[in-house]
């Protein structure tokens, strides 16, 4: 590992490599979800991964995997996987077969939702619930990045072209928030408009708001519970602190995972309530 980075120092950098050499033998790299030591990837400059005659980059979804390579073991990063059509037009639920198109999902068709509709940047599996299990439980928050990035690629996928007036994470309750110090749903949006400054992205203004939509009932974790204990245990644990910021506009509520979409549709319930126009969805993970 260590010769490895010094046959690919650059004479010019020699004071950061020698750093780096200096850190990996002290503090050999360890990935932060499943804690074996790794080697680092060649990191490229921002104009060495970009395709020819390209001034910026253009794919977050790309950028997000390099970046997690920093952070992460191969295999990992490796286990991020896109969300595969044809799916529901509502829920984003993903189909069997391959041969249909986009259509209503049985759920949706028996259990109209309150959102229009609800996207997702990843499909879930046992890897990448574990990154999200250490970032959300295990405190490692450096990961927001690289992930938040993966949802600003399904943001412009899915809102590219549709006006969005407010972002507005699922929040946390209180004593949750004071116990686990952050709010992960915030987390992975808080530096979108960075990354849309840095990586040149034509997009319409990103106006996040984490103090408009609020938790009102400390409700138990949502993990384990079923469908219909899901519905009881998150029904009116939301309110709207701005009804100002809600009345007459196009939402997006964003929230790490969706299972069910008991929270999400909850969230959406109140916030059509206070005069929304309208309300969609976006996590990083949908269940499958």
């Amino acid at each position: 590992m260590v010769f490895n980075r010094i046959a690919k120092a650059e004479t010019s950098n020699w004071p950061r490599t020698l750093l780096n050499i200096f850190l990996d033998v002290v503090f050999p790299p360890k990935c932060p979800v499943c804690n074996r030591l790794f080697e680092l990837a060649a990191q490229k400059s921002d104009s060495e991964h970009l395709p020819d005659g390209a001034t910026e980059i253009l794919d977050p979804f790309a950028e997000s995997s390099r970046l997690l390579t920093s952070i992460c073991c191969s295999e990992c990063v490796n286990a991020l996987a896109g969300i595969s059509l044809p799916m529901c037009t509502c829920c984003g639920a993903t189909f069997r077969s391959q041969q249909d198109k986009n259509h209503l999902c049985g759920d949706c068709i028996t259990r109209p939702k309150k959102f229009r509709m609800a996207r997702a940047a990843a499909a879930c599996d046992a890897q990448l619930m574990a990154v999200i299990h250490r970032f959300k439980y295990g405190g490692k928050t450096q990961l927001a990045t690289p992930l938040g990035g993966l949802m600003l690629s399904a943001f412009m996928q899915h809102w590219k072209d549709e006006k969005v007036d407010r972002v507005l994470p699922v929040p946390l309750h209180a004593q949750k928030f004071r116990s686990r110090g952050f709010n992960q749903s915030y987390l992975l949006i808080y530096r979108w408009k960075c990354m849309v400054r840095a990586m040149g992205l034509d997009l319409p203004k990103i106006s996040i708001h984490p103090d408009v939509l609020i938790r009102t009932k400390a409700t138990v974790s949502q993990t384990g519970l079923g469908r219909s204990q899901r519905l009881a245990n998150i029904r009116g644990a939301f309110s709207v602190l701005s009804p100002e910021k809600v009345y007459g506009k196009k939402l997006l509520v964003v929230d790490d995972v969706y299972t069910t979409g008991a929270t999400v549709n909850e969230c959406a319930r109140i916030l059509l309530k206070f005069g929304a126009e309208r309300v969609d969805v976006l996590t990083l993970v949908r269940a499958v």
